[in-house]
């Protein structure tokens, strides 16, 4: 949020020096985040990325992205709720995909349907999980890249540049969810659940920070069944959360969030509490 405010105060200073300046004087342009000289080269797509090393992210292993490949995506989910953690979920018309930034707040540059453009060559691609990720080489594996290092592979696209064209009709869908359908398919893309049960075990807080419930790498599982869940499928919350205190009701509700996947369990991500459809703060999105 500070880091939100900080940007508002920062463009609306700069409108306001540019006001007081004559012709001779100009607000440099760009945006004060990412590279503003990147300039695209061969597009590649989630879909063509998933398949072109499917086996190293089936293997859990990571291999550097050498080919100067370029992916035009959509943020649709990042840690502004406090529960997606270094890291932020992009899509395209084909897929979504994860990419590991060793950084927090980092929503406050990169909101929910923000286009994105990304040099991927020199970043790595592989599973965790079994689950597509691009980031860093760690430990033989995938992890996150450092932000300076994000940032020099990144340019934000406003809807006010020629290049927003490219992105063609790309927007943030929500699907339902669907656990017949592979890692490929499904995982890092907005879903719904219809009609889900959460389970509650002992505590009917979605992720109590007392001992009450058992923690997974310091997050919540939730049992989700029901409805249009199917089987292995879980809520997975953080205790660190803006939402951790919301009660989970009895009955069946429905649910959005950002499917990932781990070793065959379907994980569902819960943005924001407007994620939570039984909250009065729930929007469509």
């Amino acid at each position: 949020m500070k880091k939100q405010l900080y940007i508002i105060s920062l463009l609306a200073g700069s409108i306001a020096l540019a006001s007081c300046m004559d012709g001779d004087w100009d607000v440099p342009e760009g945006i004060p985040y990412g590279n503003n000289d990147l300039v695209a080269g061969t597009t590649v797509t989630v879909a063509e990325l998933q398949s072109n090393y499917s086996s190293v992210i089936s293997g859990d292993k990571s291999t550097e992205i050498t080919g100067d490949l370029w992916l035009r995506c959509v943020v649709n989910g990042n840690d502004l709720g406090s529960n997606i953690y270094k890291q932020i979920s992009v899509q395209d018309e084909t897929g979504g995909i994860i990419i590991g930034i060793n950084a927090t707040e980092l929503g406050a540059f990169m909101p929910v349907g923000q286009k994105l453009l990304v040099n991927l060559k020199g970043l790595y691609i592989g599973g965790y999980g079994n689950q597509a990720q691009i980031g860093s080489l760690y430990n033989g594996g995938i992890g996150r890249m450092e932000l300076s290092e994000w940032e020099r592979h990144v340019r934000l696209i406003m809807d006010s540049m020629p290049e927003a064209t490219d992105f063609g009709s790309m927007k943030v869908d929500t699907l339902d969810f669907d656990p017949n359908k592979t890692m490929a398919q499904q995982a890092g893309r907005v879903v719904k659940l219809r009609g889900v049960t959460i389970s509650r075990d002992g505590t009917p807080t979605i992720a109590p920070d007392d001992g009450s419930v058992s923690l997974v790498s310091y997050s919540v599982n939730r049992t989700i069944s029901g409805g249009n869940a199917g089987s292995r499928c879980v809520l997975r919350t953080s205790p660190y959360a803006n939402f951790c205190g919301v009660v989970i009701p009895n009955e069946p509700v429905d649910l959005y969030g950002i499917a990932t996947y781990y070793r065959g369990t379907w994980q569902i991500l819960s943005r924001t509490e407007s994620d939570l459809a039984w909250t009065k703060s729930y929007m469509k999105n």
